[in-house]
């Protein structure tokens, strides 16, 4: 490992501190450039390798753990918050967590921020460092048309709080794991969309998409653009993947089916609350008692009296997800997710939904802390290129483009209302699995657990109704 160190635009030296890769904000004019580069590690990326990822937990969530090393700033430190969890986290199974004080309850590995007048860098992956994040919020001497007085027609909004958000999310995409999209083997001059800025080819980088111009981690995209491009939400599920179930307190755009778990009769909070999952699972919400023709499982926190003794969470009969409510902390050996609102004084700190989901069907990239394999048609371009059936356990399912797999039990998974080469698709298991599937492009399988295998952007050739039964 090489363990010298580079910045980009400038003359001082950044030396190795560790396996781990520093990486900048880029030098785009015109702002003043203080890229920093520290080569040799073997993190990844967007485009990187699996080494510097964060670890998901059984229950499907990837915690990174934030803490802040400098005091005051609430506000900016607001506005970081604001837009990494709304990108990075909304998008996948990431879930930042803490953002107060770092201090000796801080996890070993974290994202440890320290805000000073120097040029925003990071490491790659996860890091023990103190810090390993440095952000700018003054912006005095680095970038300082940030902070100039004059509003910028290509900063929307306020200048310092468009360049404090777009900094943070470049940064805390290096955090995560990324490496910089311009050192991608594809791009190449004379290809479009290439950058020539600060290109370091990068030894162990992981393909994960193809190059993308308009990445957030692109030097040459649209500086601070506070959104993350099509291709970095796909890599980043790709990585990460998106959690099978999430308790939301306060909703916000998810890549699922989420449902409103509303209890009209308490005033502390509860008209935001959703409860998402990764497919769509067909999950009702009733304050009201059972629905009829559905399983149902209460929802109740006793020590709370105002109407939460007839609340029911609902799936159909045929669903392959079986609920156990808890209050009193996660029932062992289950997927759980905590099921609390803080607005809610009335002990609800300790309530979680646990779950059991033999199959998963997800439209919009794997299902974090499970076993997955891509059900992609390659001739059909309705959305199916991020599209996986999903399971607790490895049961050695594998899927086929182009007809049954040889040695295996396969089963013809078909909707003959789309034209784009369904006819061949096949989802097969071993031969001496106990899995028998059968396929219904016409609903669920009366008697049978059945799996909703709907793609919502190939709807319009039929695929709203379309299940894979056991």
């Amino acid at each position: 490992m090489k363990s010298d160190g580079r910045i980009i635009g400038a003359t001082r030296v950044l030396g190795l501190l560790s396996a781990l890769l520093v990486a900048c904000e880029p030098a785009v004019e015109p702002f003043e450039g203080l890229e920093v580069v520290a080569v040799g590690s073997r993190q990844d990326a967007l485009y990187g390798n699996s080494v510097g990822y964060w670890p998901t937990n059984a229950a499907g969530f990837t915690d990174v753990p934030v803490c802040w090393t400098t005091a005051g700033w609430n506000s900016e430190k607001t506005w970081v918050r604001q837009i990494v969890e709304g990108q990075w986290d909304t998008n996948s199974s990431v879930r930042f967590t803490g953002w107060g004080t770092c201090d000796g309850s801080t996890p070993a590995q974290a994202i440890r921020i320290q805000v000073d007048e120097s040029g925003p860098r990071s490491y790659v992956g996860r890091s023990s460092n103190n810090p390993s994040m440095w952000l700018n919020f003054n912006f005095a001497t680095w970038s300082h048309v940030c902070n100039d007085g004059v509003d910028d027609v290509a900063y929307p909004g306020d200048d310092r709080e468009y360049c404090i958000r777009g900094v943070a999310l470049h940064e805390f995409g290096h955090a995560l794991g990324f490496w910089h999209e311009q050192d991608h083997p594809g791009n190449q001059p004379n290809l479009p969309g290439y950058c020539n800025n600060t290109i370091v080819q990068q030894p162990n980088g992981q393909l994960i998409t193809a190059y993308d111009p308009d990445s957030t981690m692109n030097y040459c995209a649209l500086w601070g653009r506070p959104t993350l491009s099509a291709l970095d939400v796909q890599g980043l599920r790709v990585v990460y993947g998106v959690t099978p179930l999430e308790f939301q307190f306060q909703y916000y755009a998810f890549p699922s089916t989420c449902t409103l778990v509303n209890e009209p009769g308490d005033p502390h909070g509860w008209h935001d609350n959703y409860l998402c999952t990764a497919g769509q699972e067909g999950v009702s919400w009733s304050y009201a008692g059972t629905v009829p023709g559905k399983r149902c499982t209460l929802i109740n926190e006793l020590f709370d009296g105002n109407g939460w003794n007839d609340n029911y969470l609902c799936v159909p009969t045929y669903s392959p997800l079986n609920f156990v409510w808890s209050s009193l902390l996660p029932v062992p050996l289950m997927r759980c997710a905590q099921w609390n609102e803080p607005a809610d004084p009335d002990s609800w700190n300790n309530n979680y939904l646990c779950y059991t989901q033999r199959f998963a069907f997800s439209p919009a990239g794997k299902i974090a802390g499970t076993t997955c394999v891509s059900v992609n048609e390659p001739s059909d371009t309705h959305g199916w290129s991020d599209n996986f059936l999903c399971s607790e356990a490895d049961e050695g399912v594998r899927f086929s483009n182009g007809g049954p797999i040889a040695g295996m039990r396969c089963t013809l998974v078909n909707e003959p209302s789309d034209p784009d080469t369904w006819n061949d698709n096949y989802v097969c298991v071993p031969n001496l699995s106990l899995l028998n599937f059968q396929w219904s492009y016409v609903g669920p399988i009366p008697g049978k657990t059945c799996v909703a295998w709907n793609e919502p952007a190939d709807s319009a050739h039929g695929w709203s109704d379309n299940y894979l039964c056991y």
